[in-house]
């Protein structure tokens, strides 16, 4: 038998290992994000490119973020259980970020190169989710019930401070210095996180690497499942426990009033209150910084004191009042002041209502199928900004925008009801209610074709 590898640098072990991990890899996800949805799309309209032209390049960089469903079944069916059930993935998708930013470099695009600047972006886009279906999914794995509202205010927390770092040094790099520097500098980010997630572990006695010694632990290799038939349907269990079900709706709710905003918000802004679009990304990148710092600080903190239920109904509330409010309140859509209000505050219900949800989504993973089952989840909210959109589209084609902000105030009045009349579990007891029933459950081990 392989000798198992010295102690040190074990998540499994340490809680400030764990949540050190979580802000730097949620952070370095930022970076893709920040670079290609808003510091190339300004360098590509200052460069020439159309708004048809920035389009291209900002939907090829959506479009991974709507097929997390595959990464789930893919990280969950596939891995290599010496190094751990998640770390391979997270490791391999920092060093395509790498590989992608430095082909950049290296074909250097003009701002009008709309297909090599697509390819990268969705190259880039597509590395992040596949680190964040396995970072999700390490944390439902690995994390104790009181770690979980602290991690999910981290993961957002730090999200938003990559994107909004990478957001300003990619977009000084690309005025100063062009695309190949800027790609070069930001690659820096992705490989010390390559670096780290090769030193540290999951569990004692693993691999570091697979030319290294250790072994698979054995909690992993009795949960692991060998073929793709159980894992669909383990997942399928799992996803129609009635809490489950329950859940969905909220998690659609959620994302239709930024789908909403993402689609009449720039010609709210610069049409109808008469602001420049650099004025309008930069409050979106400084809301997105303060909800960033109030993520790391004291969004988890102030989430795990009050609970998950409580969190909800008291910023959810407002949050629909203020979009009732804004709806009709017309007349007031040229002031700044209301408009800077609208968005800042939308910001911040948006990440306590995030950080509030993740821990329920969490304890309604099983652990077998918690990539699979947790990516559902998030794939089940993306569907909500496409909803948003569609809402934006056909309220101002009918000449009625302010429906945009009614719809989405009783989506969230809603999703107030459903956590008043619904008791979701404080602790993961959906596992224990389906465990039975799939054939990895406690003390069986996992099926094989």
């Amino acid at each position: 038998m392989t000798k198992p590898a010295a102690c040190g640098l074990i998540l499994e072990d340490s809680r400030a290992l764990r949540l050190l991990t979580l802000l730097l890899f949620y952070f370095t996800q930022g970076v893709p994000m920040g670079l290609f949805l808003n510091a190339i799309p300004g360098w590509m309209a200052a460069g020439g490119a159309t708004t048809a032209q920035v389009a291209t390049v900002t939907a090829a960089v959506g479009l991974p973020w709507s097929l997390k469903l595959i990464n789930g079944f893919l990280i969950d069916r596939y891995t290599y259980l010496p190094m751990g059930r998640r770390r391979i993935w997270i490791i391999g998708a920092q060093a395509i970020m790498v590989l992608a930013f430095l082909a950049g470099a290296l074909a250097a695009p003009l701002p009008t190169e709309v297909r090599v600047l697509a390819v990268l972006g969705f190259c880039a886009s597509a590395a992040a989710t596949f680190q964040d279906v396995g970072m999700d999914s390490l944390a439902v794995d690995i994390m104790p019930e009181d770690e979980r509202a602290k991690a999910a205010g981290i993961m957002f927390g730090a999200q938003a401070l990559g994107m909004a770092t990478a957001t300003a040094i990619g977009g000084y790099l690309l005025q100063h210095y062009g695309i190949a520097i800027a790609l070069i500098v930001l690659a820096l980010l992705p490989f010390a996180m390559m670096t780290y997630g090769a030193i540290i572990r999951e569990r004692a006695g693993e691999k570091r690497l697979p030319w290294t010694g250790g072994q698979s632990h054995k909690r992993n290799l009795d949960v692991q499942v060998e073929a793709w038939w159980p894992l669909i349907v383990n997942a399928g269990k799992a996803m129609v426990v009635p809490l489950s079900l329950i859940a969905l709706p909220m998690l659609l709710l959620r994302a239709v009033p930024f789908g909403a905003f993402e689609a009449f918000h720039p010609e709210l802004f610069t049409q109808r209150a008469g602001w420049e679009i650099s004025e309008y990304t930069n409050l979106l990148s400084v809301s997105g910084l303060i909800a960033g710092v109030i993520g790391l600080t004291i969004g988890g903190w102030l989430v795990d004191k009050i609970g998950s239920r409580l969190a909800i109904i008291l910023f959810v509330t407002p949050g629909a009042g203020v979009l009732f409010a804004f709806g009709l309140s017309e007349h007031l859509w040229g002031d700044s002041r209301v408009l800077v209000a609208l968005i800042v505050i939308s910001e911040i219900v948006a990440l306590f209502f995030a950080i509030a949800v993740i821990p329920i989504c969490m304890r309604l993973c099983h652990p077998a199928v918690a990539a699979t089952q947790f990516t559902l989840y998030m794939a089940f909210a993306n569907f909500g900004r496409p909803l948003g959109s569609a809402l934006a589209g056909f309220s101002t084609e009918a000449g009625a925008p302010q429906w945009i902000y009614f719809v989405s105030g009783a989506g969230f009045a809603l999703i107030v009801l459903i956590v008043l009349f619904v008791r979701f579990p404080e602790k993961a007891k959906t596992a224990d209610a389906v465990a039975e029933a799939l054939p990895q459950g406690h003390g069986i081990a996992p099926r094989v074709d």
